[in-house]
């Protein structure tokens, strides 16, 4: 009889919430990047180059502790 026992941490559920983000609006293409991620206040998608819109998605947390971070995103 063969028993395995892992060293490995469960696996535990990281927090997520509602999240503000940019969805490309061009038709074929299904891009998006998180509010807080973005270098500009009006993003363009990165692959096809059309604008985006914004948007909301259930997202695990994250935070963004990059010094290039716009403040005032309303």
């Amino acid at each position: 009889m063969n028993v395995y026992y892992s060293r490995k941490k469960p696996f535990e559920e990281l927090p997520e919430e509602m999240t503000a983000i940019w969805l490309c609006s061009g038709e074929s293409c299904k891009r998006w990047m998180r509010d807080n991620f973005t270098f500009s206040l009006t993003p363009v998608c990165p692959e096809c180059h059309s604008e985006m819109v914004r948007g909301e998605k259930m997202l695990t947390t994250l935070t963004n502790t990059s010094p290039n971070q716009h403040k005032d995103r309303r």
